[in-house]
């Protein structure tokens, strides 16, 4: 029973930094450090849960969880209704969760293989001048996406080439490059795959929403370095004013998907606090919920 308390224990913890980043003000000025948060407490409450239910119902065994979980085929019928149930209860919920991501991740890469087919067939490329290396669709619409992959490609519409000045269009395209270095939709995926697994507008949604405006505010950050910016808060302002460029394609990351207005306010008057005294003690606490849970599985009782 001890082991399961330390799960617990440690999914608490998870849960108490998601909750303060929830709560923070600071995270739209530090992007970057408040996903490395998101994705530390998240995992460790994953872990944390289904490390829990495993201890709970594995306890009788004696044993380790991993030793346990081998032994566990030829002893099943020492457990009895609660103890089984908990067993099969997190056994499922830690098979439910990988067989999502993997249905998910197999899924956007099909749809982003049907759509860099399909830019083979209607896309040109961007002229060369001025860095420009983007796919040219030739549609009214306004858009500019990042379609990512091993071979990732910046797409912007003719709509968009013929709202945006030339500063503004660089200032995007500078957004979605970095996207595409910074590889972001790895960041956004297992978020959206919970999101897809749960679907709803409660606190996953919210979590899920938040993920992407921050991966958002990221690329704004180093769009605005190259590139200034009052460029691209005058870009997403375009875009809003046209319908926050609809038509992203399944798989992609669009300069104008997540709400701009925060965005917008942002660029226009950074806030150039430090990070709270909290985060290292936040990033420690998950850190250490992390690595007790996983630890727990391979200890030898």
């Amino acid at each position: 029973m001890s082991l399961a308390a330390h799960h617990v224990a440690a999914g608490t913890a998870a849960v108490l930094v998601s909750l303060w980043l929830l709560r923070g003000r600071w995270t739209h000025s530090h992007p970057r450090a408040a996903l490395v948060l998101w994705q530390l407490s998240s995992l460790a409450l994953i872990v944390s849960v289904v490390g829990a239910l495993l201890s709970f119902g594995l306890e009788p065994f004696g044993r380790g969880l991993l030793p346990a979980l081998v032994d566990l085929p030829w002893r099943f019928q020492e457990l009895d209704l609660w103890h089984l149930g908990a067993v099969g209860l997190g056994l499922a919920v830690g098979g439910w969760l990988i067989v999502n991501q993997l249905l998910c991740l197999r899924s956007t890469a099909r749809a982003r293989a049907r759509h860099r087919l399909l830019l083979q067939l209607v896309a040109t490329q961007e002229s060369e001048e001025q860095g420009r290396d983007a796919l040219v669709v030739d549609h009214p619409v306004v858009v500019a996406y990042c379609l990512p992959g091993r071979t990732p490609h910046i797409v912007v519409s003719a709509g968009a080439r013929r709202l945006l000045t030339d500063d503004e269009l660089d200032a995007v395209l500078a957004h979605e490059r970095a996207h595409a270095r910074e590889r972001h939709h790895l960041v956004v995926a297992p978020f959206q795959a919970l999101r897809r697994l749960l679907p709803g507008n409660g606190l996953l949604s919210r979590v899920c929403s938040t993920i992407e405006l921050l991966v958002e505010m990221c690329a704004d950050d180093r769009a605005a370095r190259s590139r200034g910016r009052e460029p691209l808060a005058s870009a997403l302002e375009r875009f809003r004013a046209n319908g926050n460029g609809g038509g992203t394609p399944a798989g992609a990351l669009a300069v104008a998907d997540a709400p701009v207005s925060a965005r917008i306010r942002r660029l226009r008057n950074p806030d150039e606090g430090r990070l709270p005294l909290a985060w290292p003690l936040a990033c420690a606490v998950a850190v250490a919920a992390l690595v007790t849970s996983l630890s727990l599985f391979a200890v030898p009782l």
